[in-house]
């Protein structure tokens, strides 16, 4: 058994859940962290099956008091958190950036670029104390989108919350080296809960925006959750700074 204990923020549905899924499969403790209490039992009992140890912390990642107070409590839960999955995001309503909403747009920054830099700040903060742990201390993976990359038409200010959210990988990547290190995927279209709903969602997406994927095919969760279980693994100690992107060829990077 995996005796390793990862925190995945967003958690209660969609890639998350997936990511959850297969980590606790392998026998990674995990931390399930999103703003549906509910959500996330429901993701708990999914995982009751791999017996590994799993632990709910419910609220807001773009709170910095509940952020701050959610890492010193996994410590004290578990002692040593070996990696982090900021994972929590939100697209918002597709129209044009000239005419979002003030507040809109702040709460899209808010959550995912936001969350994503308090969430990796305290968790750094505490893995930087973890000597016993070698070669490394931990591991930061953010969750940043093939739109970070290339903006999507219609979706300007995710695109935008997306693109920072590289940025910001790349500097914990310098700031935290050699101790720690911080990478970044960049899925692209995948099937998730509201896609499930509606098939054919994607396609007649990707076709208006001519956005089409050299692979021809809406990519799986497992898609995602297997570049997930690589990064958490020993496998990746040599990584740091890296922005990969799975999205089926959707851009070139």
């Amino acid at each position: 058994m995996n005796s390793k204990n990862i925190l995945i923020t967003g958690s209660g549905s969609g890639l998350g859940r997936a990511m959850s899924i297969r980590l606790a499969s392998e026998g990674y403790n995990i931390i399930l962290n999103g703003r549906t209490e509910s959500k996330l039992i429901e993701t708990q009992e999914i995982l009751k099956e791999y017996n590994v140890k799993t632990f709910i912390k419910t609220g807001d990642v773009s709170d910095s008091k509940f952020v701050e107070s959610m890492i010193s409590e996994i410590i004290d839960d578990v002692e040593l958190l070996h990696a982090v999955i900021n994972n929590a995001g939100i697209s918002g309503k597709p129209g044009s950036i000239l005419r979002m909403a003030e507040a809109e747009a702040q709460k899209i920054m808010d959550i995912n670029f936001k969350g994503t830099w308090l969430v990796s700040k305290y968790s750094g903060l505490a893995m930087k104390k973890q000597r016993k742990l070698t070669p490394l201390r931990g591991k930061i993976i953010n969750v940043s989108s093939f739109a970070g990359l290339e903006p999507m038409p219609s979706l300007g200010m995710y695109s935008c919350s997306k693109a920072a959210i590289i940025s910001l990988t790349k500097s914990f990547a310098k700031e935290l080296a050699p101790v720690i290190t911080a990478n970044a995927i960049c899925p692209g279209y995948h099937i998730t809960p509201i896609y499930k709903n509606d098939p054919n969602l994607i396609q007649s997406m990707w076709n208006s925006i001519n956005m089409i994927p050299l692979l021809e095919r809406v990519g799986t969760a497992e898609d995602v959750t297997g570049l997930i279980s690589y990064l958490v693994s020993d496998d990746s100690n040599y990584m740091t700074g890296q922005i990969i992107s799975i999205c089926g060829g959707v851009i070139l990077h």
